[in-house]
């Protein structure tokens, strides 16, 4: 949640028309988000491999 808002700041920038719209397009627009950080943490992630000493 922490680098969600310092990356996307900390509110939707959807708004709405009614009340269903407003959730349906508040939701989107998160899983777009989401969609978007997952990769970028997937590739600052360190690769480990076991070394024999």
């Amino acid at each position: 949640m922490f680098r969600l808002k310092v990356i996307f700041g900390g509110k939707l920038r959807r708004r709405f028309m009614s009340r269903s719209e407003n959730f349906d397009s508040q939701a989107v627009e998160l899983f777009v988000q989401c969609g978007i950080l997952n990769p970028m943490i997937q590739n600052g992630k360190l690769e480990s491999c076991k070394m024999n000493l």
